[in-house]
């Protein structure tokens, strides 16, 4: 489903749901018999107080999936600017707003997805963002919490030796509010293809292209 306003698309997806597996998921999730934690308490940057930055550029509209004054921002990276949000349901929702491909050029696309609380701690968050004719098309993927920033860098490291060489790295690792996020262009995901990060019980989770 897309949202136009004017030249700028939001664009709302599910894909995050579908694209990252866990060799052994049983392990990493919540026994039955506990409740998962509320999306604020695995992301307590939703309760703190919403500034200028927390809201997307004018011209863009909200995904009516989530509560609109629970988006906060998350992160900047050189492929965009990444947010979360609380969805009506409770689920914790990310939001990528993709960077232009020349500087000074005004952004004209943004995604999202709404996976359950319970998802987010098996597999993490999956998003492209795609569609902008001169904005980059960007994957983000929000690692589970049991996946440290620094496992991440030693799995990327052994795919992209060279990767922190660039002011704008082909994969960019980023850790914000105990989240680990990693950003690259959906062609970097294409080249990677699909890969594995390591978990903290032992297990991996297997990471694939969208497309």
């Amino acid at each position: 489903m897309k949202i136009r306003r004017g030249t700028k698309v939001f664009a709302l997806t599910l894909t995050g749901l579908l694209m990252a597996s866990g060799c052994s998921s049983q392990d990493s999730r919540v026994e039955e018999s506990q409740s998962p934690p509320s999306a604020a308490e695995l992301m307590p940057r939703l309760v703190d107080e919403v500034t200028d930055k927390d809201q997307l550029p004018e011209g863009f509209e909200a995904s009516g999936t989530y509560a609109v004054d629970s988006q906060r921002h998350l992160a900047s990276s050189g492929y965009g600017e990444h947010f979360v949000a609380e969805g009506e349901g409770g689920e914790l929702c990310l939001l990528t707003l993709a960077a232009p491909k020349e500087q000074g050029g005004d952004p004209e696309i943004a995604s999202s997805t709404c996976p359950p609380v319970q998802h987010v701690l098996d597999n993490g968050i999956l998003l492209e963002t795609t569609g902008g004719e001169s904005s980059f098309d960007v994957v983000s993927y929000l690692l589970p919490p049991d996946i440290s920033e620094q496992s991440a860098t030693e799995a990327i490291r052994e795919l992209v030796p060279e990767n922190h060489s660039d002011l704008r790295p082909p994969v960019e690792i980023i850790s914000a509010d105990s989240a680990v996020l990693l950003v690259m262009t959906s062609q970097t995901s294409q080249q990677l293809g699909e890969f594995q990060l390591p978990r903290a019980n032992g297990d991996s989770l297997t990471l694939r292209p969208i497309r």
